[in-house]
């Protein structure tokens, strides 16, 4: 059977290819409009051996990965720092509403103002854009944990450090990799912001670019590009996720 979904797997994406092609295929103006999967492999045989394509994917990586690591470790602090006073959570709850309501590209421009066009101002976006999601999910981990294991551990007489260290922690941590996986597309978001309104490198930058000179093949080249990072990344936090899941430790 895994060996069959693995056959099946491509299937779909070679069947889009083909129906694309053809529909392109004769008609100049769907392929000046749509571009094809041939343009675009052209594209890439020709980008790829060279260091500026490689130069972008690397400023947005880098970008990407700084954000998101930002975010989710200010996201988890601030979810476990809830998940331990009652009170604070309580008062903070209308103000994370609100904040958490804002969204990333309507406060672009302050933050071009406040951190420039450079790397910087990519970082801040991305972290901004999945500080709030790991809030929430950390805070939601910790309650959860709480509920569950708080009272036994109580009866055990057990301190507040190992109660943090063994209960609230675990718990946060695996609601914190599965909002990582969310937050992987909110921080692309926030760094292709950057780059679509200020930016001198990036895969945003790139995609702009072509979009401005009418290259459709080089714009889905560059939205490929997006997309594989995407993959990967989030098969590698699956990954990480399930070696911190209950069932791989049983």
């Amino acid at each position: 059977m895994k060996k069959l979904s693995l056959i099946l797997l491509p299937l779909p994406a070679i069947l889009l290819l083909v129906l694309w092609q053809e529909f392109v295929a004769g008609v100049p103006s769907r392929l000046f409009l749509f571009g094809s999967p041939l343009q675009i492999f052209q594209v890439a045989r020709e980008e790829l051996p060279h260091a500026a394509i490689w130069h972008d994917m690397g400023m947005t990586l880098s970008a990407l990965l700084a954000g998101l690591g930002l975010g989710t470790l200010a996201g988890t602090t601030g979810g476990l720092v809830l998940a331990l006073h009652p009170l604070i959570r309580k008062i903070s709850r209308p103000y994370l509403v609100f904040f958490g309501s804002i969204q990333i590209f309507t406060i672009a421009p302050l933050l071009i103002i406040w951190f420039g066009i450079g790397w910087e101002a990519k970082v801040a976006m991305a972290a901004l854009a999945t500080c709030f999601v790991a809030l929430q999910q950390a805070s939601s981990g910790a309650a959860a944990a709480e509920k569950l294991y708080l009272g036994y551990a109580h009866s055990l007489k057990a301190s507040g450090g190992r109660v943090l260290w063994h209960i609230i922690f675990p718990g946060a941590l695996r609601w914190v990799l599965a909002g990582v996986k969310m937050n992987i597309g909110f921080a692309i978001l926030g760094v292709l912001i950057g780059e679509f309104i200020s930016a001198e490198s990036g895969l945003g930058h790139y995609i702009f670019k072509a979009s401005g000179i009418y290259d459709v093949p080089r714009v889905w080249f560059g939205v490929l590009l997006l997309c594989l990072m995407a993959l990967a990344l989030t098969t590698l936090a699956d990954a990480i996720a399930h070696r911190f899941s209950p069932r791989s430790k049983a």
